[in-house]
């Protein structure tokens, strides 16, 4: 039943993020649609998860009942503002896109398209992955899944008790999106779901962004999948890193913002995509700081040119301004409240004022950003062209693959050096400026953290293309772009680890979950794995103490038990009082700790199961109440 409920909600959500794109961009095209109905219903869906979070109702039945009402009141919207007739006219020419696209690529005999096979490859591979595995990423597992797995046992999204730091205080859009797929089937098997929509997006964007430079639609489609289908955003879609998702909204926030007209549409989608970035990764509150010099000159001219309409104007841009703060405020304003610090846990200083956390901000990111460690610049170039790659246990060198520093790296510096003698300069100039802030970054040697550099590279490689004009070198550019596309994708293959352990076995009762656990070092054993979901009932306490690292395998597979921090601070008694009021069931403690001694000094109490890979730590039952 859970599954059809999630189904049905998020059929119900799709419908009505695309009914609101529809009725707001009536006479825009079908790519502008698609992306403003994936921004509205990543904006639908958070405000529906953090509305019920932040007043603690988080849970299963109120999810649904405030999603089906929200979006439910989204489609009526529409309806009312356009009619059932247009929307269904509307409706056609979207779904018959691909259909005028294939036509288009086949008229053309455009040689680029290839790319779109490794593109539609890295979403049903990721798609696979997600459905059939359990969360195996290093950084996932790590911090990424606990944020979702605490907001579903508490009810609630605020800060938990806990030594892994980045739980709290991190922004954490991504993993509130996962609490709709785990909630609503009350199952972790979508988890990782949530950036798959975001690969979509920043693929739609960049072909609208080609679409602008005047491509011809089957090239523009094309390109868009060839940023799909770079390794840093193939090797990612089926985690919850939420690097596509920061990637794939600082494009589209950067795409509307440098529309020529810069319409009430294009006002507001440029906020939402900022506010949303900002809800999902520190960088995008720092790219909104670089950024808002050109969003306040755009808005003075608007404001200008709108004479006697300037009360509209003014109201619109307050409305998306509050959009903005709602999707992307809440994290920071938090920790700041808590902290003092809206950028918890990292030390740092910011415009000469020092910030307190537990950690320094080289901990987290390495050099600071705008290149200010030794080498940093170096370091990135080398990145990009190293012999080889390293796809895993993460995306890192080369991973733009072979495109991008071979063909759209010199593509996007020919067209910024020639921008300022064409009359299409403000757009080509656009281009280095998306580049750069891109890079501005900390730790920009690594691609994943850069992902509109080689957006940029790509409508680059549009512009080149039209430049050359003559119809052989156009063909020869294609098929490089689709030859160098398709190879990166099939060398960074290797980086599907869990690719080899599907299908047939040997063993038939080693399951394919089992072959990953015996493949990924930080994982549970299989057994371990088994005991979990055979023994843990709902409510079951397992706790925990400093020595956790990959808190994400304490909860079971329906998140039916609860997890709790429990650390021995020095005194006996007080961590013994503290584990009996909660009654745990398991109990993992540090190995040779005072904890693990009060333990094994009640052998007729605890029983010592297993040790927990890659940490200090290891795991407890309670098997008697006396103690």
């Amino acid at each position: 039943m859970g599954w059809v409920l999630w189904a049905l909600e998020t059929s119900w959500a799709v419908a009505a993020a695309w009914a609101l794109s529809a009725a707001l961009l009536r006479e825009r095209s079908t790519l502008e649609r698609c992306m403003a109905a994936l921004l509205f219903g990543t904006a639908s869906v958070l405000t529906c998860v953090q509305a019920l979070g932040l007043v603690g109702q988080l849970g299963r039945l109120q999810l649904a009942l405030v999603g089906f009402a929200l979006h439910g009141g989204m489609l009526g919207w529409s309806v009312r503002r356009v009619g059932l007739a247009e929307l269904r006219s509307r409706l056609v020419s979207d779904v018959t896109a691909p259909v005028r696209l294939w036509r288009d690529i086949l008229a053309r005999q455009e040689l680029a398209a290839w790319a779109l096979l490794p593109a539609a490859c890295a979403l049903i591979v990721s798609g696979s992955i997600a459905w059939h595995f359990p969360n195996w990423a290093w950084d996932v597992v790590w911090y990424h899944t606990p944020k979702t797995s605490y907001a579903v046992q508490t009810g609630r999204i605020t800060w938990v008790d806990t030594s892994v730091w980045y739980v709290n205080g991190y922004p954490e859009l991504t993993e509130l999106l996962s609490v709709w797929h785990v909630l609503l089937p009350h199952h972790s098997r979508l988890e990782d779901l949530a950036q798959l929509p975001f690969g979509l997006l920043g693929a739609l964007t960049v072909a609208a962004f080609c679409r602008r430079a005047s491509a011809s639609p089957a090239l523009s489609a094309s390109l868009g999948a060839m940023w799909l289908a770079l390794p840093a955003v193939a090797l990612q879609l089926h985690t919850t890193h939420a690097d596509v998702v920061a990637g794939a909204l600082f494009i589209t926030a950067f795409y509307f913002l440098t529309e020529r007209d810069w319409s009430p549409t294009a006002r507001t989608l440029t906020l939402l995509a900022l506010g949303l970035y900002a809800g999902t990764k520190v960088t995008g509150l720092f790219h909104l700081a670089l950024v808002s010099p050109l969003l306040l000159v755009r808005g003075v001219l608007v404001l200008r040119a709108a004479k006697g309409a300037r009360g509209r104007v003014l109201g619109q841009t307050g409305l998306a301004l509050l959009l903005l703060l709602w999707m992307g405020a809440p994290t920071y304003v938090e920790n700041s409240v808590r902290t003092g610090n809206p950028f918890w846990p990292a030390r740092m200083k910011v415009l000469g004022h020092e910030l307190e956390g537990p950690i320094g901000a080289d901990e987290i990111a390495g050099p600071p950003a705008f290149f200010g460690a030794p080498g940093a610049f170096e370091r990135m170039v080398s990145s990009w062209t190293a012999p080889e790659g390293m796809y895993w246990p993460d995306v890192r060198e080369r991973a733009f693959g072979w495109l991008f520093p071979y063909l759209l790296l010199p593509a996007l510096l020919w067209v910024s050096a020639t921008a300022v003698f064409s009359r299409e300069r403000l757009s080509r100039l656009a281009l280095p400026l998306l580049a750069g802030l891109s890079v501005l970054v900390p730790a920009a040697w690594w691609g994943r953290f850069t992902l509109g550099l080689p957006a940029a590279g790509l409508v680059a490689f549009a512009v080149l293309h039209r430049q050359v004009g003559t119809r052989y070198l156009q063909v020869v550019l294609s098929a490089l772009a689709a030859f160098l596309c398709v190879a990166s994708y099939a060398k960074a293959s290797v980086g599907y680890q869990v690719l080899p352990t599907m299908g047939r076995r040997a063993d038939p009762s080693l399951r394919d979950e089992d072959r990953v656990r015996m493949r990924m070092g930080w994982l549970w054993t299989p057994e371990a794995a088994r005991l979990r979901e055979r023994e843990l009932r709902p409510g079951d306490v397992v706790a925990y103490d400093s020595a956790t690292s990959f808190l994400g395998e304490y909860w079971t597979w329906d998140l039916r038990n609860r997890v709790e921090y429990v650390n021995h601070e020095g005194n006996d008694g007080e961590y013994l009082d503290r584990l009996r009021a909660l009654s745990p069931r398991w109990v993992s403690v540090r190995k040779h700790s005072p904890a693990e001694r009060l333990l094994r000094a009640r052998a007729g109490a605890f029983e010592r199961l297993f040790d927990c890979p890659l940490s200090s730590a290891v795991m407890y039952r309670v098997t008697g109440s006396d103690w």
